[in-house]
């Protein structure tokens, strides 16, 4: 875990660098500026997701919230900057990548929420953890997807990044997955000689 953080750390700060030293923010509105380096520190955010989760469960889920206010700056931003052009990217008339932003948010929202409401929902553990994980890792797939389609500020170096931190929001998810189920305990099937313990004596 600790090297899965360390890694979000430094493609975290490469997004920054890349983000801060492009043409594309050269002269360009604060807001732009804002909205960019926002989302940058979202995807950052989100390839750790999985990789908090394991241990850390407290910093996993102030991630989780510190990641959707970010994205909820980054479209605001967006939406300052040019509010028509922005309404109609979340449109069902907006472009691909638009839409897969605007999926990736609601599916932010409803992850935090399942985050949340966890013990008021009262599920089993498998259970919670096939929703609240499975959509908060295509929360995170659509999100770099549709940054990296999107021209601007992370093209160049900027996708390598992005599609860095993919890897490791999915390898993460991948990884929880299989150490669940190698942690899980084996439960013998009932009526067999395991489960009813050892036959009775008989007298001598």
């Amino acid at each position: 875990m600790r090297v899965a953080v360390i890694a979000a750390g430094v493609l975290g700060l490469a997004g920054l660098v890349v983000a801060t030293t492009s043409p594309h923010l050269a002269g360009a509105p604060i807001v732009l500026a804002v909205s960019t380096l926002t989302a940058t520190v979202a995807v950052v955010g989100l390839a750790v997701q999985p990789w908090l989760a394991r241990r850390r469960v407290r910093a996993h889920a102030a991630t989780g919230l510190a990641v959707l206010a970010l994205v909820v700056v980054h479209v605001v931003a967006l939406l300052v900057l040019s509010p028509d052009d922005a309404l109609f990217a979340m449109s069902p008339d907006g472009p691909t990548r638009a839409r897969m932003a605007l999926i990736s948010l609601v599916l932010l929202v409803v992850v935090v929420a399942l985050g949340l409401a966890r013990r008021r929902l009262g599920w089993s553990g498998p259970t919670f953890r096939l929703l609240h994980g499975g959509f908060a890792l295509l929360a995170a797939v659509l999100g770099v997807g549709h940054a990296v389609l999107t021209d601007g500020a992370l093209e160049g170096a900027g996708t390598v990044v992005l599609l860095a931190s993919g890897a490791l929001s999915v390898l993460g998810g991948v990884a929880a997955a299989i150490r669940r189920r190698r942690v899980r305990p084996a439960v013998p099937a009932s009526g067999t000689a395991s489960a009813a313990g050892p036959p009775p004596r008989g007298p001598r």
